[in-house]
């Protein structure tokens, strides 16, 4: 991946597209992004797409099991217990 030729993309893309700039700068920006690390007993169970309705003001990224090993099994399979 050439970061010049993508930028220069881009640009050419923002400038024939009104609006565009704007919708990347939502989607690629940082501004008033955060991320927070925390625990919730009570999605125990509960698949990744089950845990990510429970979220109004949030998006769930991923999954920290306590067991190092299951990580990798739980990100081989799709909507393994949270």
């Amino acid at each position: 991946v050439v970061a010049h030729d993508i930028i220069g993309r881009l640009m050419i893309q923002c400038a024939r597209q009104p609006g565009l700039a704007q919708i990347l700068e939502q989607l690629l920006g940082f501004d008033g992004d955060e991320f927070y690390l925390a625990e919730w007993p009570e999605l125990a169970g509960k698949t990744f797409l089950e845990a990510s309705f429970r979220f109004d003001q949030a998006i769930p990224i991923g999954v920290k099991p306590a067991d190092p090993e299951a990580a990798a099994r739980q990100l081989a399979a799709i909507g393994s217990a949270v």
